[in-house]
């Protein structure tokens, strides 16, 4: 692309802008009425110059405005023209009854003060504006140890249903905390028609909460309308009760008695500082501040030689608030040896161009090319990573925002790991200057990466590798950094990839953005399909991949050698005891739907008793590609399926209840090829639902609830879940064996299961910690759904008579996985590990 040479910009290369000055800004505020601000400013060290201006309002950027409009009442000040006005309207979002700050401060981020016709200096302007429209909520009452609610600011011309609303919150008519409604509420989105965003929920601080009653009111802002079913009423156990509950907790633990849900109730029954997912602002407040303390403490020493790093920044016609903002960001890192490379991409916008010129001039740090045309995302950056001189390229957007110790944190964890390329995680950022939505990663998982480009930002990565992999290819904008990233596969180990686990990057939400919603951005689905099958074609795996759906992530179908498929077998091991309608409607439904795989059926006849227990076996046994192996012993479910694993005739083994029941004919299928086109994968699980069509299993997640857990449990089968976690395949930690496929060659190679200490409960989760340990992987296939009837045949592991065996089998494998439970890599490291798979958070220290 040819560059232009636009102002300081001389055949693509930067040239130094003028030597720093300081600005003397004069100015004076004249009108302030019901929805605008009026008045005039020049710089008198430059008054030939147009002054621009930064519109703050909370302290966030909202626009730039230009002292250009004609001001007659300014021709005494001997200017060289008067056409130094400037004329502002409060944005609609900030009418909303509620007291705000205007500010006004250079194009450089110097906070200046007018003079006002009451003859005081304004360095801020506070105001409080209206909209025609009425509030509209409901308290929920305490749900999940929070006191939760919603509520709507309500059009009166029907224009509007919107979330934001301000909630005061009162305990005897005394304000004791102000919230803000805009968790996400799926529930009244779909009732009212409106803002799903205007959720919120309340934890009582711990001085309202010692030993009391409280009644707590809760109000929509202005105009105080209190909610319906408001006041709550909430009472607290005092010092003494509160220890008394404490000391049945450790005692239920320590007397292996109903522990796992009686210590749940009890921690009900205590509140504390808990965050829920849709609590997320509130827990940024205290875990964002403790992100570098943990990064030292993780991490240790940063390089002795600070490496710079160049930030590359594609610009193209931002919102000048957005993007002043973005700038602000990377020139307040704590880290200070960096470049900032902008690439103006064809935006032809005076403004804009003046805009930048000022920062650079301000600040040496920042360089820029402008683009005569515009190339594109992919182009823009290409030219900005022709240019970097940094050991390290950060890959940045213009109206995004980093936090202050991010590319400090970045360079402190490349020194400690000598990864090549590293990635933290996100949230997004809003208008307002609001955060929502976080993206808790998990670490390095290229088969997740397929379907779903889960590493997005904040990305980093050193120079030289970035070069060898190449440049952005804009035949893929839309998706130019999954391509990428992609592509970085192809040339370094899982190795030389690090997750850095701390909330670093905030996406901007804006109308154009795919932060806010998929269709902002209808061809990015598009790319990142052709990506992704570019990639599987240049590894040379056959795959036909599918958009799901409207979203940016992708079905990948494998399509493994019809041959290879054909000379491979499954020996399914089904263990029973009686239940003979129920088992025989398992195999006839296997027998019924699996196509286009060779398989045998085993089974495990665990001392059934009665004719029509004899006679069912006796039938199976005499179909063809079946056996019935006959175990009398009381229930060892690891030590049944070791047995059935040495009578298997296949080098796969599928292991699965007989209260589980197939209906997709290709269930088995796509769980083989996941094996056959990875020779690393030693195991595959399955999505189960309860037969009310909720989730019985979507993936284990290690150290949740001390040993682990299955994600997304009892929500709708078709959720896409966290981040779309339930939705596409990945490799996870564990898988169930109610439906696990598994290597035989690995399976011996790990001894199987452990018959002697883990009989019942938690044996698959060992059998999948010891094939991780030994460098095989898990693959978690979404797209295998089968129905799970869970624990009918023998009830389930949670009553009276078995609570003893349970908490034993649990101490067990607290004991022998004690440093790795709480550490699953798949499941970020900011999730509470108490309970809430994917819905709580927690506060870690550092």
């Amino acid at each position: 692309m040819d560059k232009a040479p636009v102002r300081r910009v001389v055949r693509g290369k930067p040239v130094a802008g003028p030597k720093n000055f300081h600005r003397d800004v004069k100015g004076f505020l004249d009108r302030i009425d019901e929805a605008s601000v009026e008045g005039w400013a020049f710089d008198a060290n430059a008054p030939h110059e147009k002054l621009k201006l930064r519109v703050l309002i909370d302290g966030v950027v909202i626009d730039v405005v230009s002292c250009d409009r004609p001001r007659d009442d300014v021709a005494g000040l001997k200017l060289p023209d008067t056409q130094v006005g400037f004329f502002y309207t409060i944005p609609l979002l900030y009418q909303d009854g509620m007291r705000h700050v205007l500010q006004f401060a250079t194009v450089e981020g110097v906070r200046i003060t007018l003079a006002s016709r009451s003859g005081m200096a304004m360095p801020e302007l506070h105001f409080c504006l209206t909209r025609q429209s009425y509030i509209e909520g409901c308290m929920d009452g305490l749900v999940d140890g929070l006191i939760q609610g919603w509520a709507l600011n309500i059009d009166r011309r029907g224009k509007f249903k919107s979330g934001g609303v301000k909630i005061l919150v009162c305990v005897g008519g005394v304000p004791v905390a102000e919230l803000v409604a805009d968790q996400y509420r799926g529930d009244v989105a779909e009732a009212l028609q409106a803002d799903g965003a205007c959720g919120f929920s309340f934890s009582p601080p711990s001085e309202l909460r010692s030993g009391r009653r409280l009644v707590l009111s809760f109000y929509g802002m202005p105009g105080r309308h209190e909610l319906r079913n408001s006041p709550i009423e909430v009472t607290f156990p005092g010092d003494t009760e509160r220890q008394r509950i404490q000391t049945l907790i450790t005692r239920a633990d320590e007397l292996f008695t109903y522990a796992y849900h009686l210590r749940r109730e009890l921690l009900a029954a205590l509140p504390g500082e808990r965050y829920m997912l849709n609590d997320y602002v509130f827990w940024t407040k205290k875990s964002l501040p403790l992100a570098s303390a943990r990064a030292i403490a993780k991490y240790g020493a940063m390089p002795k030689a600070a490496p710079l790093v160049s930030i590359l920044c594609p610009v193209y016609k931002p919102d000048i608030g957005e993007f002043l903002t973005a700038i602000d960001s990377v020139c307040g890192q704590s880290y200070t040896n960096w470049e900032l490379i902008l690439v103006d991409d064809g935006s032809k916008d005076q403004g804009l161009t003046d805009t930048i010129e000022r920062l650079m001039a301000h600040e040496p740090r920042i360089k820029c090319f402008v683009l005569r045309d515009n190339a594109g995302i992919s182009g823009a950056t290409n030219k900005a990573l022709k240019s970097a001189k940094g050991q390290f390229i950060g890959f940045f957007d213009h109206d995004d925002v980093l936090e202050p110790c991010a590319v400090e944190i970045m360079v402190r964890a490349q020194h400690a790991t000598g990864a090549k390329l590293l990635y933290s995680d996100e949230d997004k950022i809003d208008r307002m200057g609001g955060l929502s939505e976080p993206h808790f990663k998990p670490d390095f998982n290229y088969r997740f990466l397929l379907e779903l480009n889960y590493i997005c930002h904040f990305v980093m990565i050193e120079t030289a590798t970035a070069r060898k992999i190449g440049v952005l290819n804009s035949l893929f904008d839309g998706a130019q950094d999954h391509d990428f990233l992609l592509r970085a596969t192809e040339i370094l180990a899982p190795s030389e990839i690090h997750h850095v686990a701390e909330v670093l990057y905030h996406w901007r939400k804006s109308a154009t953005s795919s932060a806010a919603w998929g269709p902002a951005k209808p061809n990015a689905g598009h790319a990142g399909q052709l990506a992704v099958s570019a990639h599987l074609n240049r590894r040379q795996l056959n795959a036909h991949v599918k958009k799901r759906g409207e979203l940016t992530c992708y079905q990948v179908n494998w399509e493994p050698p019809a041959e290879i498929r054909k000379q491979t077998g499954i020996s399914i091991l089904i263990p029973f005891r009686d239940h003979v309608e129920q088992t025989r409607a398992c195999v006839d439904a296997i027998r019924k739907y699996t196509k286009d795989v060779n398989y045998e059926i085993i089974l495990l006849d665990n001392w059934s008793t009665g004719g029509a227990a004899e006679a069912f076996c006796v039938e199976q046994a005499n179909l063809p590609m079946t056996q019935v192996i006959r175990i009398a012993q009381p229930f060892n479910f690891s030590l049944m399926n070791n047995i059935g694993a040495k009578q298997a005739r296949h080098e796969f083994l599928l292991f699965m209840n007989n209260d589980v029941f197939v209906k997709n004919p290709d269930w088995l299928k796509i769980m083989l090829n996941e094996c056959l086109m990875n020779d690393r994968v030693a195991a595959v699980g399955a999505k189960l639902l309860y037969p009310n069509g909720t989730i019985q299993h979507a993936g284990v997640v290690l150290g949740v609830g001390g040993v682990a857990d299955h994600a997304f449990r009892g929500q709708p089968g078709n959720t896409p879940g966290y981040v779309m976690r339930a939705m596409v395949a990945q490799e996870i930690s564990a898988v169930t064996a109610a439906c696990m496929l598994v290597r035989k060659v690995a399976f011996d190679e790990v001894a199987g299961f452990d018959e002697t200490d883990l009989a019942v409960a938690f044996n698959d989760v060992d059998l999948c910690m010891k094939l991780t340990s030994a460098g095989w992987q898990i693959i978690y296939a979404a797209d295998v759904v089968l129905e799970h009837q869970e624990s009918m045949s023998r009830g389930s592991d949670l009553n009276e008579s078995k609570i003893s065996r349970f908490m034993l089998e649990n101490k067990v494998m607290q004991l022998r996985y004690q440093a790795v439970l709480p550490n699953d890599p798949f499941y970020n490291q900011h999730f509470s590990r108490e309970g809430g798979v994917y819905r709580e958070l927690r506060v870690l220290e550092p």
